[in-house]
């Protein structure tokens, strides 16, 4: 084969991803199957924000047992003793997904004397942690070119120190090991023409889809009472579609995955929320939809934009 500069590849820039790792279940994170654009997080997960300039370590490792025989002087097999596949990567946004990855802990807010949230919040350390388990995808591309590596189960195996300094900004240093996924550490996707087969390297654009929100119960429903349902239908989806409530203190999306890619999904809104917005995110582009307990039709609307 003959010398090629532009076989050269680069990774000037890039996202790591998060989501909980799959697990049985309707609302499990579905695993991507795409290269994606380079630009757009996969349904369900969400973005880590800023690396450390030194980007991102991806390890995989083999670690072998020579086998020796009388006959010979040097090993004539080496069998496998264990294999690791390791992502490392220093986060600079300080967040609650960074901090809570960090600490190991969920924050938690605090109430006054009156029940209201007091505007402080706590992460308490456990002196028993529990290790989540998580799934990783990181994405990096050159020229259009996009490579995403994606860990369907994973938990952080190490930190690094905070150093809180007077001239340089809070680092949040992550090593993250892979774990068993039904005989596999993790897989890499990418529309480079690494086969030679004369294919176009160029990202997958994002898929068209269609998303309608209707109210089943909107007749009788009384949010001042009880909870109440919204139903979500996706249509035109290549895979499933992400589905997210905004919480009342509009802090965060929470997250449920269609069950199917052309389907539908019942959103439970919790008592007191009159009125809820309801995001649906799939191949990268996202509708939301403003819905009200006494209304039969949820509304289109710009999405709601969280504070960094």
């Amino acid at each position: 084969m003959a010398n090629d500069s532009s076989k050269i590849r680069f990774a000037p820039n890039g996202n790591i991803y998060m989501a909980p790792a799959p697990r049985t279940g309707t609302s499990s994170t579905v695993l991507p199957t795409d290269a994606g654009d380079g630009k757009t997080a996969p349904a369900g997960y969400r973005g880590l924000g800023y690396v450390d300039q030194s980007g991102v370590t991806i390890t995989p490792s083999i670690e072998t047992d020579p086998v020796n025989v009388w006959q010979s002087a040097v090993p004539v097999m080496y069998t496998v003793k264990s294999a690791s596949f390791k992502i490392k990567a220093t986060l600079m946004e300080t967040n609650q997904l960074t901090t809570e990855l960090f600490f190991g802990a969920e924050w938690k807010p605090l109430k006054d004397a009156e029940g209201k949230n007091s505007g402080t919040y706590r992460l308490d350390l456990s002196s028993t942690p529990e290790l989540a388990e998580l799934s990783i995808v990181i994405d990096w591309a050159q020229k259009g070119i996009p490579y995403r590596c994606v860990i369907p189960r994973a938990m952080i195996s190490d930190r690094g120190a905070i150093q809180l300094q007077r001239t340089e900004n809070n680092k949040f240093e992550l090593t993250i090991d892979a774990l068993d996924h039904e005989g596999g550490l993790g897989y890499v996707l990418t529309t480079d023409d690494i086969l030679g087969l004369g294919k176009p390297s160029t990202p997958v654009e994002p898929t068209p889809f269609k998303a309608a929100v209707t109210v089943p119960g909107f007749a009788t429903n009384d949010a001042a009472k009880d909870k109440w349902t919204a139903k979500v239908a996706v249509t035109g989806a290549t895979g499933p579609a992400v589905v997210s409530l905004l919480r009342a203190d509009k802090t965060a999306f929470d997250d449920q995955v269609t069950a199917t890619k052309d389907g539908t999904v019942d959103v439970t809104i919790p008592q007191g929320m009159k009125t809820a917005e309801l995001k649906v995110t799939h191949g990268g582009a996202s509708s939301c939809f403003q819905v009200s307990d006494t209304v039969q039709t949820g509304a289109s609307k710009a999405c709601f934009v969280l504070a960094a």
